[in-house]
Formats: C-alpha cells, structure tokens, sequence
C-alpha cells in the first residue's frame, strides 16, 4: 500500500482532478449496491477511463476503480451462484444445515463487500487530497492493465 502526494492538476473532464477521482469512486460504489445494476457498475470507472485524456493521475484511479468494481462483481456473482445451487442441492437433501451454510456464504459477503467498500473509500479520500493510493493487490492489476490499454497511467507530477 503505497500513497504518494501529486500536484494538483485539471482533468479533460472540465473539472479538478480530485473531483473526478471522488466521481469515479462514488459512482462504482452506489452502482454496486443497487440490486440489477450492481453487476455491471464497473462500467463507470471504465467510461472514465476512456474519456480523460489529460490526467494520467485521473486515469490510474479511474482504473484502480475498475478493478476493484470488476473484482466485486466476479465475487458477487460467485457468491450468487452457490448459494442458489446450495439452496437447490440442500432444499432436498438436509433443508436446516443448507440453510446454515447459505447463512455462511452470505455472511462471508457481506463481510467481503465491506472490505472492499472500505478500500474504495480509501482511495476515493487519498485521490481527492490528490495521494496516489495503490490498494493492494488491486492498484497494481490497474496500473499493468492501463498501460495495456491506453499507453500508461502513471502520476503527473
């Protein structure tokens, strides 16, 4: 976890950089927690992404933002998928311990989905004081990732 102080610049966007960066944040994280829209929220920061041509700064949390989304999804989507297959399998099988487990698994959930709303605003609070916040694992997916995709998202400094 590397945070890293850059000056303060303006995205193409027409706005500060650091807005943008509070945008792509808020927005990833309000699509992730409405039901139907939730899976497709990674959506946003990758919009983003492709629209700033002049903040690199602005594109790294716009990534970051993504692969956080993105990851989320695929855990949201895991977790849906074998809890209805347990619900199916246990409702004949044992219908109280199935139950127990699915409890489990949407516990375990929950409890992911609040690590990962915790990262996010993290980073949404560091990129507004214009600091360069790596999450773990997920900052340097989205910086090898941005430089396959667009040619780079380092700082400007």
């Amino acid at each position: 976890m590397s945070v890293k102080t850059v000056e303060a610049h303006k995205s193409s966007l027409g706005m500060d950089a650091n807005v943008a960066i509070l945008l792509v944040y808020l927005v990833g994280i309000v699509l992730s927690w409405i039901p139907g829209i939730r899976y497709f929220g990674w959506l946003a920061p990758l919009v983003f992404f492709y629209i700033e041509n002049e903040s690199a700064f602005v594109r790294f949390h716009a990534i970051q933002a993504f692969v956080l989304c993105a990851i989320a999804t695929v855990l949201g989507l895991t977790v849906a998928i074998i809890s209805s297959m347990m619900l199916t399998t246990m409702a004949f099988v044992n219908p109280i311990g199935g139950l127990g487990v699915i409890g489990f698994v949407g516990t375990l959930s929950l409890i992911i989905s609040f690590v990962i709303l915790i990262f996010a605003i993290m980073a949404m609070v560091n990129g507004y004081r214009y600091k360069e916040y790596k999450i773990p694992f997920v900052g340097d997916m989205g910086e090898k990732l941005a430089f396959k995709l667009k040619g780079g998202a380092g700082t400007d400094s």
